[in-house]
């Protein structure tokens, strides 16, 4: 039971992930691509809050919204000119360069996708991690034109949060399953 809601929460996360960044176009006090919603600040919140949890429902959630925070960002790290709302908004400050812009966007993919892999514990969270990855990059490819450039970015944003140093989630999954005794979840889990 706790699988089925664990994929439940993921799923949700994977929607709000979806939908959260374009929730300034409705927040026009945010400014469209506001910082606070097109990056890594609220994946970043969800993960503290996933980590101090330490529950399969939280950790799913965090995971959903990561990934999907990062196939959302994978899109718009590629608008028609990095003029006008394509850049990154400040609050308080206005428009970011195109640079920052262009940045800001690209190390929040890594950062996401860092998240969202240090947050698996088991094979069942890496299906199902795999899974809505999957599901929310063919979603969000319906959507737009843009598919190779952001089939690109996402998949160097997986090699670079997969490749960073880490003493948890999919890589610690990794170095114990020589030792694993059940398919679903590693020991002491």
């Amino acid at each position: 039971m706790r699988y089925i809601f664990g994929m439940l929460m993921l799923l949700v996360g994977m929607v709000a992930g979806l939908a959260l960044p374009d929730l300034d176009l409705k927040w026009s006090f945010l400014g469209h691509r506001s910082i606070i919603t097109h990056g890594l600040l609220l994946p970043l919140l969800l993960f503290w809050l996933a980590h101090q949890q330490k529950h399969i429902t939280a950790r799913l959630l965090a995971v959903g919204f990561s990934l999907s925070s990062a196939v959302h960002l994978s899109f718009d790290l590629f608008p028609q000119a990095w003029t006008g709302y394509a850049l990154i908004y400040i609050p308080g400050y206005g428009r970011a360069s195109p640079t920052f812009s262009w940045l800001w966007i690209a190390v929040s993919i890594v950062i996401c996708m860092y998240l969202a892999l240090a947050l698996i514990n088991s094979v069942f969270e890496l299906v199902t991690f795999v899974g809505g990855l999957l599901a929310t990059f063919s979603l969000q490819a319906t959507q737009t034109s843009i598919f190779v450039p952001a089939l690109v970015a996402i998949v160097v944003a997986t090699g670079i949060a997969l490749a960073a140093p880490s003493d948890c989630g999919i890589r610690l999954l990794i170095r114990t399953s020589r030792n694993q005794t059940g398919f679903f979840t590693r020991e002491g889990h």
